[in-house]
């Protein structure tokens, strides 16, 4: 069953530390405030899908960037980051998994992913710094704010299989 944009956002909030909660809300009216409404609705499904997979409180960067946890032992591992820096995209970092999407038979082509490692992004921002290096690499998805639904369902398709992985690794 499908729950409704406010349900989904009162879910994502939960557990934010006020600074957190702020950040994201005052973004959204930002979203809001502009003339298309897909952009608000855009980030919004983002986030609440990202935040389903990775149910962890989530961290801001400023109001342009949330960071999505998972807990590792008694540690959290980050594994996604939602960068909209209002400019017409939204930006999506998860880890790479391009090899088993294309194995998969994912629309890859229709996204564009941009591989990112230590070597190719030396001075990363804040955040997505803790997804890259120790041999770890990401994936960057640029969306524009008025991505089709083919698109976001293609988004959506590689998040999923970045949870099964490591769904699959921790149960070893």
């Amino acid at each position: 069953m499908a729950t409704s944009d406010a349900a989904d956002m009162d879910i994502f909030l939960t557990g934010l530390a006020g600074k957190d909660r702020s950040n994201i809300e005052k973004h959204l009216a930002a979203c809001d405030a502009e003339p298309d409404p897909m952009h608000g609705k855009l980030w919004r499904r983002l986030a609440a899908g990202l935040r389903r997979l990775a149910p962890l409180p989530v961290q801001t960067v400023g109001q342009h960037a949330v960071q999505f946890f998972i807990a590792d032992g008694k540690y959290r591992m980050q594994v996604f980051a939602l960068e909209d820096g209002r400019d017409g995209k939204v930006m999506v970092y998860l880890p790479d998994v391009l090899a088993a999407a294309e194995k998969a038979g994912a629309p890859l082509g229709v996204l564009k992913p941009e591989s990112l490692d230590s070597s190719n992004t030396p001075n990363p921002s804040p955040h997505i710094k803790h997804m890259l290096g120790w041999n770890r690499k990401a994936v960057r998805l640029t969306l524009p704010t008025r991505a089709s639904p083919h698109h976001v369902a293609a988004a959506e398709t590689l998040f999923a299989l970045a949870a099964d992985r490591w769904a699959t690794a921790a149960k070893k």
